[in-house]
């Protein structure tokens, strides 16, 4: 996925941060103008020809390497003329900010948070090196050191729409969904127009179980940026929740059209045609997936499901047997062969599965329940009744 070209005011207020050697070059205000009428790659441009102009000047290299950053371009010459600036103007913690930022991009999270830590030590009030270092802390998977330095930027910041963003990423990774979707609508309304927070609020709503919310907040992210699987995917999903079928099936399709190789998007839309009660046509799409996945557990358990339900039993046993070589305890898998057996009247043979089912997820009150229902089919009501108490209690 391309990098998003930054607004122009976020441009102009990271440049006002670039340090100069000397006085700007003359033609450095049309590059500001440019800026300020919202015209970035012009501007970029303007900058780069300046750099020509005068090579020996690490303040306008570091400039064309900032654009480049901005743009999504030319990611190792913007490293290489970030880092001579950095060489050039040491104690500069913007350009340390930059630097790191240039680093993220290319996977070097230990050298990028080692640039950040070095800006917050020339700079510590400076709250992009905070913001910055929460982004990164959040990609490296510690959430909740993360959250202590945006919520730090966050101070400095109120008003940041970016910000809030990161802190509901931040928050859905902590689990706290009803958190992330206020920060998320605190981003929505700083960023009314940025199709990605919109996403990240469907996203919280979906966790919250407000499936309604959740899809109107992701159609608004869908009118605001291109399509694309991810977004579609979720909007599926979204559909699902309410019961709007025919819909999600329309979504998982277009989402499959886009990234053919998801299985992840054929297993959703198989879901969906099931649900539908077009359980032909969910066994074709599980076939491509498992083409795709041969051994998926998941992919195998919803094809045993399926064939289960149209009386296929042996091919659902097959289904739910290859599934179990991968995972032997699985309860689901374990109560859905004996689910089989149960259709079949082998209910010895279900008895010894549920049994099993109910001992890998002890209090599990559908498999007590299931494990209930075979008990009395085999004339032990009062073992049955046990279970149904349990499975009551549970």
């Amino acid at each position: 996925m391309g990098v998003t070209l930054w607004p122009a005011a976020t441009v102009r207020k990271a440049l006002s941060l670039l340090p100069w050697q000397r006085q700007p070059p003359q033609g450095w205000r049309a590059v500001q103008f440019l800026l300020w009428t919202g015209r970035v790659p012009e501007a970029a441009a303007r900058c780069r020809g300046l750099a020509l102009q005068h090579p020996d000047r690490a303040d306008l290299s570091a400039r064309v390497g900032f654009f480049d950053l901005a743009l999504g371009q030319n990611g190792e010459e913007a490293l290489t003329r970030l880092q001579d600036a950095v060489e050039a103007h040491p104690l500069s913690a913007p350009l340390r900010y930059w630097l790191s930022e240039a680093l993220r991009r290319r996977g070097e999270k230990a050298r990028a948070l080692e640039q950040l830590e070095i800006g917050m030590q020339i700079n510590p009030a400076l709250p992009e090196l905070w913001q910055a270092k929460g982004r990164l802390l959040l990609d490296m998977g510690a959430a909740p050191e993360a959250l202590i330095y945006l919520d730090g930027a966050l101070a400095a910041m109120p008003r940041s729409g970016p910000l809030w963003n990161d802190r509901g990423l931040c928050l859905v990774q902590l689990g706290r969904a009803e958190n992330a979707a206020v920060a998320f609508r605190r981003a929505v309304r700083l960023m009314p127009s940025d199709g990605a927070a919109w996403a990240n609020l469907g996203l919280a709503l979906q966790k919250c179980g407000q499936p309604d919310e959740a899809l109107r907040c992701l159609r608004k992210a869908l009118a605001l940026r291109a399509p694309d699987p991810v977004l579609l995917n979720n909007i599926g999903y979204s559909l699902m929740a309410t019961s709007h079928l025919a819909e999600a099936i329309e979504s998982y399709r277009q989402a499959s059209q886009l990234d053919p190789q998801s299985v992840e998007t054929l297993g959703n839309l198989a879901a969906a045609l099931n649900k539908a009660g077009h359980r032909p046509e969910a066994l074709e799409v599980l076939r491509e997936a498992l083409q795709k996945a041969p051994g998926d557990v998941t992919l195998l358990n919803n094809k045993g499901h399926i064939l289960r339900e149209l009386g296929r039993f042996k091919e659902a046993l097959a289904c739910f047997d290859l599934a179990l070589e991968s995972k032997p305890q699985d309860g689901a898998l374990l109560a859905n062969r004996a689910a089989c057996f149960f259709a079949m009247g082998a209910y010895e043979q279900a008895l010894v599965g549920y049994r099993f089912a109910a001992m890998v997820e002890p209090g599990n009150r559908e498999h007590l329940w299931s494990l209930g229902a075979c008990l009395e089919r085999l004339g032990k009501a009062d073992e049955a009744l046990v279970c149904y108490n349990q499975a009551i209690g549970a």
